[in-house]
């Protein structure tokens, strides 16, 4: 990339004689305006002042500087455009092929000063402008935002080619957005109105938080390839749903999806309170699917969420109709099932196709004063590695992914005991949200599963993460069970190894954790 021309204009002149000092060693006029023009002069720095190429000087106490035809047009016709060449010929404009610039400092006056008047002078406009002209006509002209940068560019300078100044425009516009974010952030707390303290679309206040004194919203973000999303989906009856609607819906939705990839002829109920599987079942009928997932845990069943991969038809509407859940989500309902479903007023039923397997979705929480970032857990594909001297039988292998999936979705630490009940895939018991998975086997799954009556030597025991010692399975022993799916990874995974063989159990290394927290 040929740079001959550049505009810097700084709020932030960390490092900016060096940058220009290369520059002008390069022969690249620099083009410079306000505060940055003076103090590159003052470094005796050669510059051509903004007013040369606009025509016009600064105005407004400062306001205009940047803003005009000429300085936008520089960085937006495209140069390879026969039509953008011949435009620029006829209108006298000369190319700019680097903008650097970063922007007034919203963000630090806000934190000193919080009167509206300040941080209104303090809102950059053409700076902004100029960002995401040359942002977008990277191909043509490279932008920098940040001195951190400086060194990078002066480095590179003599192979800089297209992929860098991509790489430099997609800075730009996370620094651009950022900036835009912040002043809403800023200037929401200011109006009268109940706006979202953070938003980055279309932004929909819910009926309350986690609680009902915490005001909540939804708000669009595209964190995920697919086309299809739970936000999406069309709400066919029911009252405004809740922050914790949301969490419980988006778990219950992930995991029926999920095992209709691996299970795409089977029908699949999945019951979710608190963001927790409680009950799920894989089955010839949605019925059964349902009646199995419901035997799971019918005390924790009431008030939850209930997710479908195929459509609810009259049968589901009248096992439901003595029965209190929040939500419904299904790809479809018969007619017959809304108008059964019509009489209970306050559930919602939200229609939505199944997730799709891959859809590349981001994970976003927030901790105080930062975002954490990750990739959502797709992760569909196991191998099971028998490493005891009992193996586990070939006919455990459909039950083995069934649980995999199903205690993905468990809180950690988390243990699910999975059986095959009546040709079904059953959750028997699901301990999960412990300080260790010690306590979740022992005093959740493990006695949820022998309540309801299971052979616990026919059940799979799936682990979230490695067993760090050995008091796991000699507890899974003094239970029954005979059948272990963990990661492996422990640096005692041989004391482990031998206790399995000790008592008699298959235990199964998959290299793959799960923790969900």
């Amino acid at each position: 990339m040929e740079i001959k021309r550049a505009l810097l204009s700084v709020s932030d002149k960390t490092q900016i004689i060096e940058l220009a000092t290369f520059l002008i060693s390069q022969k690249i006029e620099i083009i410079s305006t306000g505060g940055t023009a003076k103090t590159l002069k003052e470094n005796n720095i050669p510059i051509t002042p903004i007013e040369d190429v606009t025509g016009n000087p600064e105005a407004f106490g400062g306001r205009m500087k940047t803003l005009s035809f000429q300085i936008e047009s520089a960085l937006l016709y495209r140069r390879s455009n026969s039509s953008d060449l011949e435009d620029a010929k006829k209108l006298g404009i000369n190319p700019i092929d680097l903008v650097v610039c970063n922007l007034y400092p919203f963000e630090e006056v806000a934190k000193k000063n919080n009167e509206l008047a300040t941080l209104i002078e303090n809102i950059d406009i053409g700076g902004p402008t100029m960002i995401r002209a040359a942002a977008k006509n990277y191909q043509d002209v490279v932008v920098l935002t940040n001195p951190d940068q400086y060194a990078n560019f002066i480095e590179n300078f003599s192979t800089l080619n297209e992929q860098d100044s991509f790489e430099y425009a997609i800075d730009a516009f996370n620094m651009s957005a950022r900036y835009d974010q912040f002043i809403y952030s800023t200037l929401s707390r200011k109006s009268k109105r109940k706006l979202a303290p953070f938003a980055l679309g279309k932004t929909t206040e819910l009926r309350y938080g986690e609680n009902p004194h915490q005001k909540a919203w939804v708000s669009d973000f595209h964190n995920t390839q697919s086309e299809i999303s739970l936000n999406s989906a069309k709400q066919l009856q029911g009252k405004q749903i809740s922050f914790n609607n949301l969490i419980d819906a988006d778990a219950g939705w992930k995991c029926t999806s999920e095992l209709n990839e691996i299970y795409s002829d089977k029908f699949i109920t999945t019951i979710i309170k608190h963001a927790n599987p409680c009950g799920v079942a894989v089955s010839d009928s949605l019925e059964k699917s349902l009646e199995l997932a419901w035997a799971c845990d019918p005390v924790s069943s009431f008030g939850s969420i209930l997710s479908f991969n195929s459509e609810v038809d009259e049968t589901i509407a009248k096992f439901l109709s003595d029965k209190f859940v929040e939500i419904i989500i299904a790809p479809s309902f018969s007619k017959k099932a809304l108008v059964m479903l019509e009489k209970k007023k306050n559930i919602r039923l939200l229609e939505t196709p199944n997730k799709p397997s891959s859809s590349f979705e981001t994970v976003i929480k927030s901790i105080n004063g930062a975002l954490v970032i990750q990739e959502e857990d797709e992760l569909q594909n196991y191998e099971f590695n028998c490493v005891t001297k009992a193996q586990s039988p070939n006919e455990l292998k459909a039950l083995n992914h069934f649980g995999m999936v199903v205690n993905k979705y468990l809180k950690s630490n988390s243990i699910a005991l999975v059986a095959n009940k009546e040709n079904s895939f059953v959750l028997a018991g699901g301990g999960m949200g412990q300080p260790n998975r010690l306590d979740s086997l022992k005093l959740l799954a493990g006695p949820r599963a022998m309540e309801l009556g299971y052979k616990m030597q026919e059940l799979v025991l799936i682990s979230d993460a490695f067993f760090p010692f050995r008091d796991s399975i000699d507890t899974a022993s003094e239970l029954g069970v005979k059948h272990i799916i963990q990661p492996g990874g422990s640096i005692r995974d041989e004391e482990v190894i031998e206790a399995c063989n000790e008592h008699g159990i298959s235990m199964s290394f998959t290299k793959t954790r799960h923790f969900r927290h």
